[in-house]
């Protein structure tokens, strides 16, 4: 039993996001221990082990691990994306409300959903304060 998930875990194992300039191979030795609360980690999280390991090294002063950063860079260009998108309507329709000097109610739900996006961002920053 004890093979088939070593064996298991060979199968799973997960590579970390491509590394930009040359690489390094570094050897850690741990007891047997540390590295069972290594798997239950890579289980817990997803993460291979090398990533696991560097984000600790290297991101451990500020508690922020490699993947985090990258999850919230990634839900910055969305939201970006999303308020790029928007703010061309609400163009378009700031435009036709002063050629018809009337308000449309479309603009109405373009600005609620600024302002939803405004509050999501204004999350999004909170969380990295504290």
């Amino acid at each position: 039993m004890a093979e088939e998930q070593v064996s298991s875990r060979r199968l799973n194992r997960r590579r970390r996001a491509n590394i930009y300039g040359q690489t390094r191979f570094v050897r850690v030795s741990m007891s047997e221990q540390e590295r069972t609360r290594l798997y239950v980690l890579e289980e817990r999280t997803g993460r291979s082990p090398s990533e696991i390991l560097v984000s600790a090294a290297l991101y451990s002063q500020s508690s922020e691990s490699l993947a985090e950063r990258r999850a919230l860079a990634t839900e910055f260009m969305a939201a970006r994306r999303l308020l790029a998108a928007l703010s061309n309507n609400v163009n378009q329709l700031a435009r036709h409300a002063n050629a018809n000097d009337e308000f449309p109610e479309e603009a109405r739900v373009a600005l609620g959903r600024v302002r939803a996006v405004a509050e999501r961002i204004n999350s999004i920053v909170d969380g990295l304060v504290g």
